[in-house]
């Protein structure tokens, strides 16, 4: 990774990552001024909102996998990352038969097929063996590189919060009723219309990181 510099210029990356930012404002703005039933079209789970996210993230890995070839072997786990994004948008965790791989209860119950199970037990260890080897490998690494100001690193921070955010308002209007807040039913309309936008707008971001750690390895001069 390459450290910011003092450049008063604006680098591209962040010039990229505002235009992404005022698009997902627009887009959410856009589909909160449709009527409910079309709204709900655009944002539904299985929309092309939800599939493009999905897109977008596999797209991510194969930018990945394609810039970083060399070290693929020992950074696998990386490539993983977005394609384990992806499959969640795409709900695969639920998607077979409604019973979802996190459950315990999914691999104990005998009216699900063996098939599932199996499914369930490599799909959990794909996701265990990903996130041991990013806590082992990464984590240090990466809150050394925000601390020094590396650009890549801000960049999948700004990713990061895009999806906390996301997930900060998932299912605002379910607590609301759970905790008897009286709030506009406009304001729920609209955390879930955003809530889906801003998952779009992570794997934008990343591929901005990607594209920037890869321009920086090959010696641009705009991203050392």
């Amino acid at each position: 990774m390459r450290k910011t510099s003092n450049s008063p210029r604006l680098h591209w990356s962040w010039l990229t990552t505002l235009s992404i930012l005022a698009v997902l404002a627009l887009l959410v703005t856009f589909i909160s001024l449709q009527d409910n039933v079309t709204r709900l079209r655009i944002i539904r789970e299985g929309s092309w909102v939800e599939l493009t996210s999905a897109i977008l993230w596999f797209g991510v890995a194969g930018l990945y996998i394609t810039t970083t070839w060399r070290g693929l072997q020992s950074n696998w786990h990386l490539a993983c990352l977005p394609v384990l994004a992806a499959l969640r948008e795409l709900d695969f965790h639920v998607r077979f038969n409604g019973e979802s791989i996190f459950s315990g209860g999914t691999y104990s119950d005998p009216a699900i097929s063996a098939g599932y199970k199996l499914y369930g037990v490599i799909a959990m260890t794909l996701l265990i063996t990903t996130a041991l080897r990013i806590t082992k490998r990464d984590i240090s690494p990466f809150l050394l590189a925000v601390r020094s100001g590396h650009r890549e690193a801000w960049l999948v921070t700004c990713a990061m919060l895009l999806l906390a955010a996301a997930k900060a308002i998932d299912g605002l209007r379910g607590r609301a009723q759970d905790l008897d807040w009286n709030l506009p039913w406009a304001l729920f309309d609209f955390a879930e219309t955003a809530e889906e936008v801003l998952e779009l707008g992570a794997p934008m971001v990343v591929a901005t990181a990607v594209a920037v750690s890869w321009r920086a390895a090959s010696g641009h001069a705009s991203d050392t």
